[in-house]
């Protein structure tokens, strides 16, 4: 399947009927009862609202997809030209992936602007899982197809069996699911699996991580639980083990993980707090629990649980309680709305819930935000990494016969056709180290001038165009190192077409790369180089939209007042200026 990156406008919409647009400063504004602000939605959302980069994407009951920032700007409305599946996941910059009943897959930035669409031919079946280099993992049925975050195929695998139970990004970046025969399945990022055979099939699946080592704790309809070990060092095939763990006192409805410790809200409202052997070490009562003037008879379609840093949530259509780590109870906020689904909790405190009267409220309802550390344009670093920055050395690193420009010319065309197959799979990670080896053959050389020619420029720039297409955003830091470090005007050209074509650099690196292209201390000012510079700025200008885009456009504005540069090539960047001004990536989002 050949799938084009569509570049579509899509202007923001700042007006939004029903309520002035008063723009709220979160972070300043204290705990309330009363909504921060409110917004007419014109659809009724059933689905968990999507939470991502300080926005909200909502998808209402007629399948119309929204956004709102966290100060109640309304961000975009976006068509999905047709009914929009309830079944969407948002990547660490704030794309959007989602899909429509026809089966078309798209991907949204973050003021609204279509990516990239496929044509899936059926609708998605359950959340896609946003991996940690930006890779999407997408389940159709049995099938799970796995895409760049600029939509290249990786790799596609036939699970043998439809999905059954919604999967999960585990402490490893794998994705973990259940499918409708029983089985367990850790799906690698590489294609690698492993499956184990269950008895039954859970409603429930949490990943632990014990120091290092990898297991999941299966949660059963009738309170049973199961452990699933996964030892990394047996051989493939057999990695995963079962072992039994003590039933819980009543149904679960929701759980979260955090580090070697989980908590679980049971369907009669009360929250424990259990350790990987599968021990309580609390018990605590939540607002939905008869005890506290609640239903206590909740569904997993009614449930939502949070465990970070702050301490456990237990979200419901009815409110919100907070424990910390030990179980003391923090608050609970009781919803004075009728809400149509559960509510979302942002990083910032932030509850954003959809009334059944299709309005979205936010309250103030936390004064503690997250703590870890935040990206300067956009949220939390990914949780890991799966080590395309530095991989293994690969099985030709040794090979004396590497440089031979017939064996270049194999290794290139087989490359190349597993990419172009979009099956690279399991392969991926040993001619990733591959191209970085011979791109990078001349970096510690005594003599770099010479070792260069073991690898020519044009065979480095095809193996650039190459890493590319693998998409992971991993490679970016190696791509600014060989622009900063090659002399090569077309190495350099095609890192910056490589930088473009990825189309992620989430903290903006690459900006400072180009910004030295024109400083006096660098004597290879070339202006088809500037020109690549500028071209894979604006990709990324389009793909990440603001708070990125407009660090971007600085840099374009100042190669526009370089004298030294040819006229023809400052009016060209002028125009893609221009372009990205109309297209509304100059705003900040406020």
């Amino acid at each position: 399947m050949k799938n084009k990156l569509i570049l579509l406008i899509i202007i923001p919409v700042f007006i939004f009927s029903g309520f002035a647009q008063q723009r709220v400063n979160v972070m300043a504004a204290s705990v309330g009862a009363a909504p921060l602000w409110e917004r007419q939605i014109g659809d009724t959302v059933r689905t968990l609202p999507h939470l991502q980069a300080s926005s909200i994407v909502l998808v209402g009951e007629r399948g119309t997809i929204s956004s709102f920032y966290r100060s109640g700007t309304h961000l975009w409305n976006f068509d999905a030209m047709g009914i929009a599946a309830p079944f969407i996941a948002r990547s660490y910059e704030g794309a959007t992936y989602l899909s429509n009943t026809n089966g078309m897959f798209m991907t949204i930035n973050r003021i609204g602007r279509e990516l990239w669409r496929l044509n899936l031919e059926r609708p998605i079946t359950h959340n896609p899982v946003v991996g940690w280099d930006g890779r999407v993992f997408i389940p159709i049925g049995s099938m799970v197809t796995c895409r760049t975050a600029s939509g290249n195929g990786l790799w596609s695998l036939d699970l043998g069996s439809p999905i059954a139970v919604s999967p999960i990004l585990d402490s490893t970046g794998s994705f973990v699911t259940v499918l409708q025969n029983n089985n367990f399945i850790k799906l690698g990022q590489f294609s690698h699996i492993e499956t184990i055979a269950l008895t039954r099939r859970p409603v429930l699946i949490v990943s632990l991580d014990e120091g290092g080592r990898q297991s999941y704790v299966l949660l059963y309809q009738g309170g049973e639980m199961e452990k699933i070990n996964f030892n990394d060092s047996a051989r493939e095939g057999s990695k995963l083990s079962r072992t039994n763990l003590s039933s819980l006192p009543a149904p679960p409805v929701s759980t979260a993980s955090h580090g070697a410790n989980f908590a679980v809200t049971l369907r009669d409202g009360r929250v424990l707090h259990i350790n990987a052997g599968g021990n309580i070490l609390w018990t605590r009562n939540s607002h939905d629990s008869v005890e506290e003037r609640g239903s206590g008879n909740l569904t997993v379609e009614q449930t939502k649980m949070i465990y970070d840093e702050r301490g456990v949530y237990t979200l419901t259509a009815r409110g919100v309680s907070s424990f910390s780590p030990e179980g003391r109870r923090r608050f609970v906020h009781r919803l004075s709305v009728t809400s149509s689904t559960v509510p979302a909790l942002s990083d910032e405190g932030l509850l954003y819930v959809c009334g059944t009267d299709n309005i979205l409220r936010v309250y103030k309802i936390d004064t503690r935000p997250r703590s870890i550390p935040l990206n300067r344009f956009y949220g939390h670093e990914p949780e890991g990494s799966y080590g395309m920055d530095n991989p293994p050395s690969s099985p030709w690193s040794t090979d004396r016969h590497r440089f031979n420009n017939n064996e270049q010319d194999r290794m290139y065309e087989m490359i190349k056709t597993a990419i172009n197959n979009g099956n690279i799979g399991t392969n991926e990670p040993v001619y990733v180290a591959y191209m970085m080896e011979m791109i990078s053959h001349f970096i510690g050389r005594p003599d770099p001038t010479a070792s260069q020619h073991d690898v020519r420029p044009m065979q480095r720039v095809r193996l650039i165009n190459l890493l590319a297409q693998v998409g992971s955003r991993e490679t970016i830091p190696f791509l600014w190192n060989i622009f900063d470090r090659d002399r090569e005007p077309a190495v350099r050209r095609a890192c910056a077409d490589a930088i473009g074509t990825i189309g992620v650099d989430p903290t903006g690196r690459s900006f400072y790369s180009y910004h030295f292209l024109l400083s006096p201390n660098d004597p290879l000012h070339d202006p088809q180089l500037v020109l690549g510079a500028a071209a894979s700025i604006a990709r990324l200008c389009r793909f990440a939209g603001p708070p990125l885009a407009p660090e971007g456009l600085r840099v374009l504005r100042f190669f526009t007042l370089q004298t030294t540069l040819p006229l023809v090539v400052r009016t060209q960047i002028r125009e893609e200026i221009d372009a990205l001004f109309r297209e509304g990536l100059d705003k900040l989002i406020e």
